[in-house]
């Protein structure tokens, strides 16, 4: 395990050092059309991806609200609890335990398309190894189950309260927040997002989405 992780951290000093300059790998009038856009992505890009993001959980609390609103002792918590769990794993778990090994932590004055990489700097100034951020996507518990878990886990714990007593208003809200996860998918993940990422070479989902 040991030499795994040194062996990616050998062939990441190199790319690390390279791109700065210009250097990503692509040809030379790819470099010059994108350099701005991967190295540090637009206050509008970050403001639209947090912005979906906030709503997208402030949406799945009101499904979960709306489904269990006749058992309000039910309903509050619920939308509480989850609402802290997507909030804490994205704006928290994922600068600490995901952001540190991602390239954008290692480029003076760059920005991801989150704006995380700042936020990850204040919360852990040390920066990590490259395994930690290709490790994102193995095992039950990691970084992407979580996020994942925060994007779909409204409208389907919403089904019991639906079958119980079924809300045009409930059915509404999940038929959003499953919106929301197209939009991500298709604007910010396929073309906002990863082609333009300079991470996109170590992180499994853009290896998933296929925009390597």
């Amino acid at each position: 395990m040991n030499s795994h992780r040194s062996s990616s951290r050998a062939q990441t000093r190199p790319v690390l050092h390279l791109v700065p300059s210009g250097g990503s790998g692509e040809p030379a009038g790819a470099q010059a059309h994108h350099s701005h856009s991967l190295r540090r992505f637009g206050l509008a890009s970050v403001l639209f991806y947090n912005g979906l993001t906030l709503a997208h959980y402030l949406t799945g609390a009101g499904v979960l609200l709306a489904a269990y609103r006749e058992r309000p002792f039910l309903a509050w918590p619920l939308a509480l609890a989850y609402l802290v769990f997507a909030v804490v794993q994205f704006y928290v778990l994922m600068p600490l335990c995901v952001c540190p090994g991602c390239v954008y932590r290692s480029i003076s004055g760059s920005r991801c398309v989150a704006g995380l990489n700042a936020l990850s700097a204040r919360l852990r100034p040390s920066a990590g190894a490259v395994a930690e951020f290709e490790e994102r996507s193995q095992g039950v518990l990691c970084h992407n189950t979580l996020y994942v878990a925060a994007l779909v886990a409204p409208p389907l714990l919403a089904i019991p309260g639906l079958v119980l007593a079924f809300s045009w208003l409930t059915a509404s809200l999940a038929g959003v927040v499953l919106l929301l996860i197209a939009v991500r998918v298709e604007v910010v993940f396929r073309h906002l997002g990863c082609p333009h990422c300079l991470a996109r070479r170590w992180c499994p989902n853009a290896r998933a989405m296929h925009v390597v």
